[in-house]
C-alpha cells in the first residue's frame, strides 16, 4: 500500500511537471533543456528545424529583412518572421518580457542606447562568438564593444555605420583635416558648416563627441566606465563655450536628413553625415552626385548594429541559426546592396562614399551613459541659451 502511495505521488509530480512545462510557453519541440551554444552544429540545425519557426525584431530596411527571411525559410524550411517596429519600442518590449519563462522575441537587432541595459540585465544568451563559424570574418571592433560597452561576444556584428564630413567639392576645395583647421574654416565661413541637434540624430552626436575630444580633454578617460564619473565631465564647459562663442557662425539642423538637404540646397557647404544615409540620399536624388564624404584624421564616430538571441527566446536553436545565416557572405552582400555597410571584412563594399583607408580614422563611441549626458547637456547649455 505504501509503495502504491509513493508511486501515485511520483505520477502526480510527473504530471504537474509536464503541465508546468507546457504552461511556461516553451514549445515541447524546442531546444529547451539543451545548450544550443554547445551542441554539435548538425544537431543545432535539426533542433531549429524541429522548432519550425523564429521571430526577429528590427527597426529598419524592411525590404532587406523580408527577403532574408524568405531565403532562410527556403534554405532550412523554417518559418521566419520579421517584425519591423520602432527601435525603442522593440527594446522596451524585450525588457518588459525579460522575466517571463518565454518571451515573444527570439532574436533582435541591437543598436544605440539598448546595448548597455541589454548586457547589464543579461538579456541575451552567449557568448555567441564561438558558435559562429565565420566569427573571424566579422569586424573585431564590434565583437569587443558596442557603444563603448564590453559585449564579450554576446552580440554578433551585423552591420557597420560611420559618420564623416560631407561636403560640396565645388565650394570647399581644401576640406579641413584637423580640429584646428575645422575651427578656422567655421570662423572664416559663417553659417556654411552645420550639424544636427544631437538629440535628433547620430551625426550631431558624432560632432559633439569630436568636440569633447579636442576641447574637453580627450576620450580615453571614458572607455571602460560603467557609470558617469563626475571628474571625467568636469571640463565639458569648455566645449560648450567653444560652441557658444561661434553660435552666429554655426548652423544647427533638425535631423540627419535635414543636414544633407541643406547641403543639397546650397545653404551649407560642409556638414557631418552618416555614410549610409548620404548614399541613400544620393541614390534617391536627394543629394547631388558630386558630394564627397570622408573621415579626416581628427576622427568622427563609427560603430554599427549587432544581433542577439534573447535569453527567454522560445526558439533558441532557430534564432542562433538565423543569426549565423544573416552574417553569411550572401546576406552581407545583399545588405550592402540596400546601402548598408556589412560587418564582414571579406565582403567588397561598393555602396559607400568612404574608403577602407579612411575608416582607420574612425573613433568608437564613448559609453552610452556619457553620450546620453552630453546630449542633454548640449541642448541645455548651447541650444537653450
Amino acid at each position: 500500500m505504501r509503495a502504491k502511495r509513493i508511486l501515485c505521488a511520483l505520477l502526480m509530480l510527473l504530471c504537474c511537471a509536464t503541465l508546468f512545462a507546457k504552461g511556461s510557453g516553451e514549445p515541447a519541440s524546442s531546444a529547451a533543456g539543451k545548450d544550443v551554444l554547445k551542441m554539435p552544429w548538425e544537431e543545432l540545425v535539426q533542433s531549429a528545424k524541429t522548432e519550425g519557426q523564429v521571430v526577429l525584431y528590427v527597426w529598419y530596411k524592411e525590404s532587406y529583412f523580408v527577403e532574408a527571411m524568405n531565403a532562410f525559410k527556403q534554405k532550412y524550411g523554417i518559418d521566419a518572421k520579421v517584425i519591423v517596429g520602432d527601435r525603442v519600442a522593440n527594446f522596451n518590449k524585450a525588457m518588459a518580457e525579460k522575466d517571463q519563462a518565454a518571451g515573444t522575441i527570439d532574436a533582435m537587432v541591437c543598436g544605440g542606447d539598448s546595448v548597455k541595459p541589454t548586457i547589464d540585465f543579461g538579456m541575451m544568451i552567449g557568448p555567441l562568438k564561438p558558435r559562429i563559424a565565420h566569427a573571424d570574418k566579422l569586424t573585431p571592433l564590434l565583437w569587443e564593444k558596442q557603444e563603448g560597452v564590453q559585449t564579450n561576444g554576446y552580440l554578433v556584428p551585423f552591420m557597420r555605420n560611420q559618420t564623416g564630413l560631407l561636403y560640396d567639392p565645388d565650394r570647399v576645395k581644401d576640406p579641413p583635416q584637423t580640429w584646428k583647421q575645422l575651427t578656422a574654416y567655421i570662423d572664416a565661413n559663417p553659417k556654411l558648416f552645420g550639424f544636427n541637434d544631437p538629440s535628433k540624430g547620430g551625426s550631431g552626436q558624432s560632432f559633439v563627441q569630436t568636440l569633447l575630444k579636442y576641447e574637453a580633454g580627450g576620450l580615453d578617460k571614458y572607455y571602460g566606465d560603467t557609470e558617469v564619473e563626475q571628474a571625467d565631465v568636469a571640463d565639458w564647459g569648455k566645449a560648450w563655450d567653444w560652441v557658444n562663442k561661434r553660435k552666429d557662425k554655426l548652423t544647427f539642423t533638425v535631423s540627419n536628413n535635414d543636414s544633407i538637404q541643406r547641403l543639397n540646397d546650397g545653404e551649407l557647404a560642409l556638414t557631418v553625415a552618416w555614410d549610409d544615409v548620404a548614399v541613400t540620399q544620393m541614390n534617391s536624388g536627394g543629394l547631388f552626385k558630386r558630394a564627397k564624404l570622408f573621415i579626416p584624421p581628427m576622427g568622427f564616430a563609427g560603430g554599427g548594429d549587432t544581433l542577439g538571441v534573447l535569453m527567454n527566446a522560445p526558439h533558441k536553436a532557430a534564432a542562433v541559426l538565423l543569426v549565423s545565416f544573416l552574417t553569411e557572405v550572401d546576406q552581407q552582400r545583399a545588405l550592402n546592396g540596400v546601402g548598408l555597410y556589412p560587418a564582414r571584412t571579406d565582403v567588397p563594399v561598393t555602396n559607400t562614399l568612404l574608403t577602407e583607408k579612411e575608416r582607420k580614422n574612425s573613433i568608437p563611441w564613448i559609453p552610452a551613459q556619457y553620450k546620453g549626458l552630453f546630449i542633454s547637456e548640449f541642448v541645455k547649455n548651447c541650444l537653450m541659451k
